[in-house]
């Protein structure tokens, strides 16, 4: 785990690890926990976390980083037939993406 947070403010995100700030889903953000009230305020109270808001709400694809096809076969009234699987992971750190955070003030806390 990483955390990573923007020049002149105090709240630390917390990220899959120190490569997050290069990859095209870094999604900083505060994530409100909500719950099932008996008053219909859907507000749990609890103080808002900050963290990846794709992480938060999505998760975080398990697997390699990066996309990675296979081909399988498969028998088909008795012939084998190709079927192309792809395995999509984390998406691939990028120098220029990260740079441009950096530029724009997000670092590693």
């Amino acid at each position: 785990m990483a955390y990573f947070r923007r020049k002149g403010e105090k709240p630390k995100y917390s990220f899959v690890d120190k490569h997050c700030i290069g990859r095209t889903c870094f999604g900083p953000g505060m994530y409100q926990h909500r719950g099932a009230t008996l008053s219909g305020s859907r507000n749990t109270g609890s103080p808002d976390t900050p963290c990846c808001m794709n992480r938060a709400y999505h998760g975080c694809p398990d697997g390699p980083v990066g996309r990675k096809e296979i081909t399988e076969y498969e028998e088909v009234e008795g012939r084998q037939v190709p079927r192309l699987i792809t395995i999509a992971g984390l998406p691939e750190y990028s120098k220029e993406l990260a740079d441009k955070r950096k530029a724009n003030g997000w670092k590693l806390a």
